[in-house]
């Protein structure tokens, strides 16, 4: 008997720990895993084009799944102003670069709305991913040539860190037009635009070479006719002037400006000189004799303290201290318009006929690379020589570009100063003086009529853009490279042109005299305005 109702406590214990009783819940199911969702890495694109253009711009996403197999795109929107196909690229880490571009034929107006991108499995986009579309913003704005301005964003200036004064000719002593900044198109943004300027509008004899401006320090100087004048960059304001309609036929040239002074050419014949004024008061510092013709040059070049500029009755150089001490005079052949370029080693003087590399201190004549191809229809240059890797140097005829419409045309030389030859040549119409960057040449042509981005080395052809709108046929003035942008001129518009997509990411319905100082301000002069653009 007691065996019996041990063993039946038993059962009940086993019955109570779960042994058979049926009432335990099922196991709850595994919650759905997140649905596939992509983010947006970059900024909804905001940017100003000139009309009938186009505009490219790319969108950064990051799926958070990868995509089955290859990730194909197709972007709409409800204006209609967004072309469908879509260049997609693999970042590397996940996320993906999207190409987009607008319809070529975009007219002036304001652009507001969304842009759909859909993601898909196949180039017909039939097959959709198993990723969500992406909707981004955009707020694009473009303008014709003769619309009003549109406001004044006088932002304040932060001057770049690390990047020097555009203090000469393109910009440097190398005459490079290289700015070492990375730009981003969606902060370009209209400053301000002058009045038609008299300090900015004279152009050169009839092969003529409109003024250039140089800046430092918040202020921009710019000359023409009778009249040197220092003015704001903040907002275009005049700060003070220097006339020169006392000296017989003045003849200004442009500026440069360094180390707090301001240096310019003016005048002809006997009644030459070089003149220096103190940048922040306009304070004439010296006034030093020269000789000349009736002849323009460019801004004097300005290295290590001293100036350097084209001079003399039948053609030469000029040397002068900071004191206003003539350092040197070489004569050199009969040509003019052009401006040296220097370096620690030399000072490098092209003039169509040969490059002449010459000591900066004692202005003795070093060596001579002659061009034995060159004629010198007009006795002016139009340029200036680009200074490369060490013992490069590259120059052309500009002026031959504008003769019989550049029918006569003629070459861009790289001049190899250590062996002292000419390493190659290329035939085409070369109207303006080109940039460098990094192993680059970047030089307008006009016949071909492209942009030409030409290795350092051989002169092979990397890669060329052609202007979108069928008016342009000129070059209206010289290009400017940045990190990732360059910026050209052509006779309608001035264009912002990626360096890695080589389309247009910006532009503006203005061309001229292109300059990019350091306080962020791309300047567009011309014998209309000055257009002040805030780029960063």
């Amino acid at each position: 008997m007691k065996a019996y109702l041990i063993l039946c406590i038993a059962g009940l214990t086993l019955a109570g720990c779960g042994g058979g009783s049926g009432n335990t819940p099922p196991p709850k199911p595994p919650a759905p895993p997140p649905a596939p969702t992509v983010k947006l890495l970059s900024a909804a694109p905001t940017r100003i084009s000139a009309a009938d253009s186009g505009l490219s711009f790319t969108v950064t996403v990051q799926p958070s799944v990868a995509p089955a197999g290859t990730l194909y795109v197709l972007a709409s929107d409800k204006a209609g102003i967004i072309q469908p196909a879509v260049v997609v690229s693999s970042n590397g880490d996940g996320s993906y670069a999207l190409a987009v571009d607008t319809v070529a034929t975009l007219t002036a107006g304001h652009y507001v709305g969304d842009l759909t991108l859909k993601l898909c499995a196949d180039q017909a986009c039939a097959t959709a991913q198993t990723l969500p579309p992406v909707t981004v913003p955009y707020d694009i704005t473009v303008l014709a040539t003769g619309d009003a301005w549109p406001g004044n964003h006088l932002t304040p200036l932060q001057p770049w860190i690390g990047v020097a004064d555009w203090s000469t000719y393109q910009g440097n002593s190398s005459h490079t037009a290289y700015v070492p900044v990375t730009l981003d198109p969606n902060q370009f943004t209209l400053r301000w635009k002058s009045a038609p300027l008299d300090v900015i509008s004279g152009s050169f004899s009839d092969y003529g070479y409109g003024t250039t401006l140089t800046a430092a320090n918040g202020v921009f100087y710019s000359s023409g006719y009778s009249k040197l004048q220092a003015s704001k960059e903040f907002d275009g304001s005049a700060l003070w002037s220097y006339d020169f309609s006392s000296i017989r036929e003045p003849n200004l040239n442009p500026p440069s400006v360094s180390d707090g002074i301001v240096y310019m050419a003016a005048g002809s014949q006997q009644n030459t000189y070089m003149f220096a004024f103190d940048a922040t008061s306009g304070t004439l510092r010296f006034k030093s004799q020269m000789q000349s013709q009736f002849e323009h040059y460019l801004a004097p070049t300005i290295f290590a303290g001293s100036a350097y500029t084209n001079g003399g009755t039948y053609g030469g150089i000029y040397g002068f201290a900071a004191t206003g001490e003539t350092l040197f005079f070489d004569s050199l052949s009969q040509t003019s318009v052009w401006t040296p370029a220097a370096d620690a080693n030399a000072i490098y003087a092209y003039t169509a006929d040969a490059l002449t590399i010459i000591d900066g201190r004692t202005g003795v004549i070093q060596s001579k690379i002659k061009d034995p191809l060159n004629s010198n229809y007009l006795y002016q240059v139009n340029g200036s020589a680009v200074l490369g890797a060490q013992g490069s140097v590259f120059g052309a005829n500009y002026a031959n570009a504008l003769i019989s419409d550049g029918k006569v045309g003629n070459s861009l030389i790289k001049f190899n100063t250590l062996k002292g030859t000419i390493d190659w040549r290329l035939s085409g119409v070369y109207a303006v003086t080109p940039a460098y960057a990094n192993g680059s040449l970047y030089a307008p042509n006009n016949n071909p009529y492209r942009i030409e981005a030409r290795s350092e080395t051989d002169g092979g052809l990397s890669w060329s853009w052609t202007p979108p709108v069928v008016t342009d046929n000129t070059w209206n003035g010289e290009p400017i490279v940045t990190k990732n942008i360059l910026f050209a001129s052509t006779n309608s518009a001035t264009y912002g042109i990626d360096l890695a997509t080589h389309k247009v990411v910006w532009s503006y319905p203005a061309a001229g005299r292109l300059a990019l100082t350091q306080s962020g301000i791309l300047y567009i002069q011309n014998s209309d305005a000055l257009v002040a653009i805030n780029v960063k």
